[in-house]
């Protein structure tokens, strides 16, 4: 039951991130404008990214307090 959870969850975060990465969001930030001589667009499609696999490799490496041996 506790993969199953789990594994919800992960969906969860990978429907977060799709969304993120569709288009609505992505019009926001194809302005033009630069940051540091990066565009705006690039740079958040990078951020975001480099964000989702963070999360979900925090997520996974994680361990449940309750399952820690004594």
């Amino acid at each position: 039951m506790r993969d199953r959870s789990k594994g919800r969850r992960l969906f969860f975060i990978s429907a977060l991130f799709v969304v993120l990465l569709n288009f609505p969001l992505l019009s926001i930030f194809n302005s033009g404008g630069t940051v540091g001589g990066v565009p705006v667009l690039y740079l958040y499609i990078m951020v975001v990214w480099l964000l989702c696999i963070g999360v979900i490799g925090f997520y996974i490496n994680h361990q449940d307090p309750r399952k820690q041996k004594k």
